[in-house]
């Protein structure tokens, strides 16, 4: 029989509720008869009990019963009970031999007692032993018997207020479960439709307990899935949209040559192969970063000096810079000084090539690009500034977005594939570091790639 988890939980707290409850009733009711005999056999049936406890006291103090009139008197002026006919208890305490060491009855102080009062005597203990007695003569008698009655009713007592306990703990067993499971059963229902498919479903969070916790944690991963349903079905659709273009312009020119309605020439064969070597870097880029979406990307880390790796790429597009009249400025920082790092080459050499590109294109033409690295604490910062327009505000969001165009910049006549900026800031996080991009205060757009510095 499978239970469910408000059953796990009601039985669960049952158990701990008529264990304990049980346990104390029956712990009560075995010590309320052994209180009851106690109560009876040091006094309690005369109404001397705590004069037998004074009088233990004091022998337990003084080792001896010389002086003990005058605890014994006092106690009887203050204590001193009356039978039914209003004639005050009568007392006689003797040594544990039975002489007479005090009395109020008229006993002769030093006798030996004997006879039917030594029978009727209460034991004075002390230190284990008998020490002495206390005879009581027209005392207030009650016998185990005459207590029964409120010993029952004392007992039955116990068992209606532990019952009563019980039912009102299970009860309130549950109420709080009930209670408890209720958001729980709200993820449930929640996770059910998650599965579905149903990625806008969210839960209302309440409190801040672990429960709470969990609600926003589920809520969290709501929008994360939500988030990135919507970046495949934009990412899909916005592949069909770039390979439609190139696919439609090759197959209209392969159809014109194959028609003869355009002439079967090299030029028009280079547009042909022009589109089919966009759509192989586009491919590639989905590639790749799907590889590092999937955390498939093979980085081959070794020690290298940044320095001679950020020239090489920097030398790179020197031609096409001096065609387009740019001047490519590298500055390092501190000067001079040969910064090594543990990293991967081929990436970081990716990443910069990007940028540089990028600020080749969006640049000004004949103008300045500063490409720079510098030294912060325990990372490399690398810098790509161009002097262009800048980066308008509404683009900022969404530079390292797959596909993103801007009118300004993001256009495919320009040569992009809307893919570099993505694929450049998956590789720094792949790398632990980071990629941002900025408007700078000199004007023109800065990126910066972040690089821890690692020895090993």
């Amino acid at each position: 029989m499978k239970f469910s988890l408000q059953q796990k939980m009601i039985l669960a707290f049952s158990v701990v509720v008529i264990v304990s409850i049980g346990g104390v009733v029956i712990f009560a009711n075995l010590d309320s008869q052994r209180q009851v005999n106690r109560y009876l056999t040091r006094g309690g049936q005369y109404g001397v009990m705590e004069l037998v406890e004074a009088l233990e006291d004091y022998y337990e103090y003084k080792g001896t019963w010389s002086m003990v009139g005058e605890v014994a008197d006092a106690y009887s002026q203050r204590h001193g009970r009356k039978n039914a006919h209003g004639k005050a208890s009568e007392l006689t305490l003797t040594d544990q031999n039975h002489f007479i060491v005090w009395s109020n009855a008229g006993q002769v102080k030093g006798e030996k007692l004997t006879g039917e009062m030594t029978s009727r005597s209460l034991e004075i203990h002390s230190g284990g032993q008998t020490v002495g007695y206390l005879v009581v003569e027209n005392g207030v008698l009650q016998t185990p018997d005459d207590i029964a009655p409120f010993v029952n009713r004392l007992r039955r007592a116990i068992f209606l207020a532990g019952g009563f306990a019980i039912l009102l703990a299970i009860g309130l067993a549950v109420l709080v479960s009930k209670y408890l499971l209720e958001p729980i059963k709200a993820i449930t229902s929640a996770s059910t439709q998650l599965s579905t498919g149903d990625f806008s479903t969210r839960v209302d969070i309440k409190g801040n307990d672990e429960i709470a916790t969990l609600a926003k944690t589920f809520n969290q991963l709501a929008r994360n899935l939500e988030l990135a349903e919507e970046r495949k079905q934009s990412l899909t659709a916005d592949a069909a949209h770039e390979l439609r273009t190139p696919i439609a312009v090759q197959k209209a020119q392969l159809e014109g040559m194959l028609d003869g309605v355009l002439p079967l020439t090299q030029k028009n064969v280079l547009i042909a192969l022009q589109q089919t070597n966009f759509l192989s870097r586009l491919v590639e880029d989905l590639r790749l970063l799907a590889m590092a979406d999937a955390g498939e990307v093979r980085l081959e880390m070794r020690i290298l000096n940044i320095v001679n790796l950020v020239q090489q790429v920097v030398a790179g597009f020197q031609a096409q810079a001096a065609l387009e009249g740019t001047n490519l400025v590298t500055v390092f920082r501190p000067d001079g000084e040969e910064l090594w790092i543990h990293t991967d080459a081929d990436r970081v050499s990716q990443i910069l090539q990007n940028l540089i590109s990028n600020a080749l294109r969006y640049g000004q033409k004949g103008g300045r690009i500063l490409i720079s690295t510098r030294k912060e604490s325990t990372k490399l910062v690398f810098s790509v500034q161009d002097d262009g327009s800048g980066i308008p505000s509404t683009a900022l969001p969404h530079l390292f977005e797959r596909f993103y165009r801007h009118e300004r910049a993001r256009t495919r006549e320009n040569g992009g594939s809307g893919l570099g900026l993505a694929i450049s800031k998956k590789l720094a996080l792949l790398l632990g570091g980071d990629l941002s991009g900025a408007n700078s205060p000199e004007g023109g757009a800065v990126f910066s790639l972040e690089l821890p510095i690692r020895n090993t």
